[in-house]
C-alpha cells in the first residue's frame, strides 16, 4: 500500500488563539451594562492586530492575521516600520509558551484521525493516514470534517494530501487552495509550478537560485545533478568549496524528499500514558475468590505505576475477559485521587460477585482512569480522638457510601457560574471534580467573600450620609453598630438572561460594602436598589433596602 500523508496547517494560529482567549475572557468577565454600540464601533474601526516579540534587534512582528497580510505587513518586520504604515495598528505581546501548549494539546486531539501524528513547526501537524481515510468516508470527507471542527474552534485551516511529506508541505504552504488532494502515485511534475521556497531551503539558497534564474521547482528539477553542481561554481578556497558543495547537496536532498526518493523521518507524538496492570490466569477463574486474588496482585503493580509517574487516579476499573469471548467489569470511584492499594481495595470488597465468570476468565485487567498529578496537601491537624472528622476519613466515608449506593447519596459544594453570591455554589455528587481554580480566575481579586454567608440576607436599618454613600451605622438583630471602616461598593447586577427575569428596569441590583464596626467585627452589607413603575406607568419609583448577607 502506498503511504499517504496529510499536512494540516493553521496559518494564523497565534493571532487566532489570542483572539479566542480574549473573547472567552470578555464573555466571562465583561458585564452587559458595560457594552454599548459606541465601543463596538470603535473596535471595528481599529487597524489589524499583530503580535510582537522583544529581542536584541528591537521589537518585531512575530505573528499577524489575514488583515495584516492584506495591508502589506510581514513577519519579522520592525514594529516602527509597521506603525509608520498603519498608525492605528493593534499591538499585543506574543505569548509563545501559551501557543506551544495549545499546539501540543491540538496534536493529541488530532490522534482521532490517525495514530501517527507529528508536530510540524509552530502551527502545523503531519499525519500518516495510510489506511485511515476510509474510516471517515474518504479523503474529501475527512478534509471537510477537519476544517469544520477547526472552524468551530475559531482557527483558519489549510490541508494537503500527498504521498510524501515534502509534497504536502509544499502544497499547504504555497498552494492556491485551502485543500489540496494529490492523487496517489501522482506525477512528479505536478508540483513544478510552485516556487523554490516550497523546497524548504534557507533564504541564502533561495536567493542564489533566483539569481541563476531558477524560480520554480520545475526549473530546478529538470537540471541533472552534474549541471546543478556546475551552476554552483566553487572557488579555490576550501571553505567556499565546502559551502557550495553542501548547498548543492541540500537542494538535491530536498528534491529527493519531495519526490519520495528519500524517506523523511518524523517524530510522532505519543498518546498519554495508560495506567493498567494485567494478569494472565494459568487456569480459568470460575469463582469470585479468584477475582479477589487477581485484584490483590494487580493493585500494587498499578499503584506503583501511578506513584512512579507522580500521578493518582479517581476511578479504577477491573475487567475480566472470559474464554468464550465475553467480558465483565466493575469500577470504583473515589472522591479524591489516590494511589495507595489500601484505600482502593476496600471499595471493591462488595463488588466481586458482580463479575460474571461464566465459563471461566483467562485475563484480568485493572485500569486507573481520571488520572491527575499528585498535589501536596497539609496533613490533618485534628487530634487522634477526632480522627473521624479528619479530611482523609471523611473522604473514605464518602467513597464507601457512594460505591455502595446506586444513587448519588453524598454531595459536595462545587462552583457555579453566577455572580450572585448565594448562587455561586451548588450541590453536586462527591465524585464530580470541583474546578475551583477556573472559578477563581473569573472572580476579580478584589471581590472578597465572607467566610460565613447567610442562606437568606437579613434586613438591617442603615444610616448613610447620602443615599449613595457608605453606611455610617446600622441596626441589625436589635443592636446598633457604628461603622469605623468601609470598603466598596461592589455592584452586582441581576442575571438578566435567566428565565425568571422580566425586565431590566424592574429587577433589583446590589451594592455590597465590607464594613467594620467599633468592636472590630466585619460585616458584608448590601444595598438593594429596585426601580418599579408607578400605577399609571408614567414614572419610575426607586426602592432602597439594606441587608446583611455575611460575616467575615
Amino acid at each position: 500500500m502506498t503511504r499517504r500523508f496529510l499536512l494540516v496547517r493553521l496559518p494564523f494560529f497565534p493571532v487566532e488563539r489570542f483572539l479566542k482567549v480574549q473573547r472567552q475572557t470578555a464573555n466571562r468577565q465583561k458585564p452587559w451594562w458595560d457594552e454599548n454600540t459606541n465601543t463596538k464601533k470603535e473596535e471595528t474601526n481599529k487597524g489589524p492586530l499583530v503580535l510582537v516579540t522583544h529581542g536584541a534587534k528591537g521589537t518585531r512582528i512575530s505573528a499577524l492575521g489575514p488583515d495584516g497580510l492584506a495591508e502589506g505587513l510581514w513577519t519579522d518586520m520592525k514594529l516602527n516600520d509597521a506603525r509608520a504604515m498603519l498608525p492605528d495598528l493593534q499591538v499585543r505581546n506574543h505569548d509563545v509558551v501559551a501557543d506551544r501548549l495549545l499546539h501540543n494539546r491540538l496534536g493529541l486531539w488530532m490522534l482521532r484521525y490517525s495514530p501517527s501524528v507529528a508536530l510540524q513547526g509552530e502551527d502545523g501537524f503531519v499525519l500518516n493516514i495510510t489506511g485511515c481515510a476510509h474510516l471517515f468516508g474518504g479523503e474529501v470527507a475527512m478534509a471537510h470534517d477537519i476544517q469544520s471542527r477547526f472552524s468551530a474552534m475559531g482557527f483558519t485551516c489549510r490541508l494537503a494530501f500527498a504521498d510524501t511529506v515534502g509534497a504536502a508541505l509544499a502544497l499547504v504552504s504555497y498552494g492556491a487552495d485551502d485543500v489540496h488532494i494529490l492523487p496517489r502515485q501522482h506525477n512528479p511534475n505536478s508540483l513544478d509550478n510552485l516556487p523554490v521556497e516550497a523546497l524548504r531551503l534557507n533564504d541564502e539558497t533561495v536567493t542564489l537560485l533566483k539569481r541563476l534564474g531558477l524560480k520554480l521547482i520545475g526549473d530546478v528539477r529538470c537540471l541533472p545533478r552534474s549541471a546543478l553542481e556546475r551552476r554552483f561554481r566553487a572557488s579555490k578556497k576550501s571553505e567556499t568549496k565546502t559551502k557550495i558543495t553542501g548547498l548543492t547537496q541540500a537542494v538535491q536532498w530536498r528534491l529527493d524528499q519531495l519526490t519520495g526518493s528519500i524517506t523523511e523521518p518524523l517524530d510522532y507524538i505519543t498518546e498519554p500514558q495508560a495506567f493498567r496492570a494485567t494478569k494472565q490466569c494459568p487456569a480459568l477463574a470460575l469463582e469470585t475468590g479468584a477475582v479477589e486474588i487477581a485484584l490483590d496482585e494487580l493493585l500494587p503493580s498499578l499503584c506503583e505505576q501511578l506513584r512512579t509517574a507522580g500521578m493518582s487516579a479517581r476511578r479504577f476499573r477491573l475487567t475480566g475477559y472470559r474464554a468464550d469471548g465475553g467480558m465483565s467489569s466493575v469500577s470504583a470511584r473515589l472522591s479524591a485521587p489516590a494511589n495507595k492499594p489500601e484505600n482502593i481495595k476496600r471499595l471493591f470488597k462488595d463488588k466481586y460477585e458482580r463479575i460474571d465468570c461464566g465459563f471461566g476468565i483467562d485475563l484480568f485487567v485493572l485500569e486507573g482512569l481520571l488520572v491527575s498529578p499528585v498535589s501536596e496537601v497539609q496533613p490533618d491537624m485534628e487530634a487522634p480522638d477526632n480522627a473521624a472528622l479528619a479530611t482523609s476519613s471523611l473522604a473514605g466515608f464518602a467513597d464507601v457510601v457512594t460505591n455502595q449506593s446506586a444513587q448519588d447519596s453524598v454531595v459536595r459544594l462545587v462552583p457555579n457560574e453566577s455572580y450572585v453570591p448565594e448562587r455561586a455554589q451548588r450541590q453536586a455528587p462527591v465524585n464530580i471534580i470541583a474546578d475551583w481554580d477556573a472559578w477563581k480566575s473569573v472572580q476579580p481579586n478584589w471581590a472578597l467573600r465572607p467566610l460565613r454567608l447567610f442562606i437568606r440576607p437579613e434586613p438591617a436599618q442603615v444610616t448613610a450620609e447620602l443615599p449613595d454613600s457608605p453606611p455610617m451605622q446600622f441596626v441589625w438583630r436589635k443592636r446598633l453598630r457604628k461603622v469605623v471602616r468601609s470598603r466598596g461598593p461592589e455592584r452586582i447586577l441581576p442575571e438578566w438572561w435567566k428565565d425568571n427575569f422580566k425586565t431590566k428596569r424592574s429587577a433589583a441590583f446590589r451594592d455590597y460594602y465590607d464594613v467594620e464596626d467599633a468592636d472590630g467585627l466585619r460585616y458584608w452589607l448590601f444595598r438593594s436598589i429596585k426601580d418599579e413603575p408607578t400605577e399609571d406607568g408614567d414614572e419610575m419609583v426607586r426602592t432602597i433596602n439594606w441587608f446583611v448577607h455575611g460575616l467575615f
